[in-house]
């Protein structure tokens, strides 16, 4: 009897602590909130984009993507566009690295050649934090001045 007792206690206090770990789950999941989440990924991406400590070189993204990637920059002699919806446009044909590849393998390989530096693996959070800033970049569109008649 004693021993069915104890049984049947440690069951019931397992099962309290199981509800008691699901609820406090289900609170943590209600606090996040999603767009934040992105909105501090891109944050932390663009700090990223100006680090030189990703590569050797003394380089950094914003070398050859001038303005944070919102106006042309330059590589060598090659020009490079500003980005533009890049969310839209990956997976791509990169001709410099002659294959198509996802937005977070041109990362990498920004990383690797231009700033020399180690790819970020794949479940890196500053490969994601980079990818969300620069799928996030929209370009400076200048403004036409207006034609005096």
């Amino acid at each position: 009897m004693k021993r069915t007792a104890f049984i049947i206690a440690v069951v019931l206090i397992a099962i309290v602590s199981m509800l008691a770990y699901a609820q406090q789950e289900k609170k943590m999941e209600a606090k996040v909130d999603p767009a934040k989440e992105v909105a501090n990924a891109v944050e932390r991406g663009k700090a990223l984009f100006n680090d030189p400590e990703l590569g050797t070189s003394g380089m950094t993204c914003s070398s050859c993507h001038t303005a944070g990637g919102t106006k042309p920059g330059k590589m060598g002699e090659m020009t490079i566009k500003p980005f533009d919806s890049l969310n839209e446009k990956y997976p791509a044909y990169f001709m410099m690295a002659k294959r198509v590849m996802t937005l977070s393998q041109v990362i990498n390989w920004c990383i690797m050649n231009p700033l020399k530096g180690k790819p970020l693996s794949w479940d890196d959070q500053r490969l994601a934090d980079l990818t969300a800033y620069c799928a996030s970049v929209e370009p400076v569109v200048e403004p036409v001045p207006e034609k005096k008649e």
